[in-house]
C-alpha cells in the first residue's frame, strides 16, 4: 500500500515537473525573440510609444468615447467597415480566435472608414458578432482621418463594381495601443492567430 502511494506521488510529482518545465520553456521562448525575428512575423513594437491626441466619436451603443476609451488595458484597433467584403471579416475572425483563453484579453474597436454608411446601430449589429466584448467607434470624417493619420492608417473611397456604389480602400494592419493611450506599435496583415495571441502574452 505505501508503495502504491509513494508511486502515485511520484507520477504527481513527474507531471508537476513537466508541466512546469513547459511553462518556463515558453517563457523562454517568448523573451528570445528579436526584434528582427518580431518584424519577420509582422510584429512591431515602438521603443517609444507615441502619444495621440483627444479625440470625439460614438461607440456602437450610441456613447460619446474618446482618447480614456484607450486608458486603463492594452488595445487592439482596426479600421475597417461593415460592408467589407474579405479583409474587415477576416481580420475580426482572427483576432476573436486570438483573445480566447487569454487570462487579461486586450480590448478590440474597429474604427469605422465609412462614415456615410455605418451608423451606431450598423456597427451593434456587426461588430459584436465576433466577439460580444468588441467594440465598434464612428466618428466624422476629418475626426477619423485625424486619428487615423497618427496610427498611420489610411483610407480613401473606391468605386465599387456597380454604378452608384463604392468600396474602402484601407491600411489593415492591427494598430496596438498600450494601457496610457500611447500608439505602441502594429501587426502587418496577413494576419495570424499564433503570432497575436504570442504577442499578447508577452505583455
Amino acid at each position: 500500500m505505501h508503495s502504491g502511494l509513494r508511486n502515485r506521488r511520484l507520477t504527481i510529482t513527474t507531471f508537476i515537473s513537466v508541466l512546469l518545465g513547459l511553462l518556463v520553456a515558453s517563457m523562454v521562448i517568448l523573451r528570445s525573440k528579436t526584434t528582427e525575428e518580431m518584424q519577420q512575423i509582422g510584429l512591431y513594437r515602438f521603443d517609444q510609444p507615441r502619444e495621440i491626441s483627444e479625440f470625439s466619436m460614438v461607440d456602437h451603443l450610441g456613447d460619446e468615447v474618446g482618447l480614456s476609451a484607450f486608458r486603463g488595458k492594452w488595445t487592439l484597433v482596426f479600421f475597417g467597415f461593415t460592408t467589407c467584403p474579405d479583409i474587415c471579416p477576416t481580420t475580426l475572425g482572427v483576432l476573436s480566435e486570438a483573445v480566447l483563453d487569454l487570462h487579461k484579453p486586450p480590448q478590440v474597436i474597429m474604427v469605422t472608414v465609412d462614415q456615410e454608411r455605418d451608423t451606431p446601430e450598423r456597427l451593434r449589429n456587426y461588430v459584436p458578432a465576433f466577439h460580444p466584448d468588441f467594440r465598434g467607434f464612428v466618428g466624422s470624417f476629418d475626426e477619423t482621418a485625424r486619428l487615423a493619420e497618427q496610427l498611420n492608417v489610411a483610407f480613401s473611397k473606391t468605386p465599387g463594381d456597380q454604378p452608384g456604389t463604392y468600396l474602402m480602400a484601407h491600411t489593415p494592419s492591427i494598430i496596438l495601443i498600450d494601457p496610457e493611450a500611447r500608439y505602441a506599435g502594429f501587426i502587418k496583415a496577413p494576419h495570424r492567430v499564433q503570432h497575436i495571441q504570442w504577442l499578447l502574452q508577452s505583455f
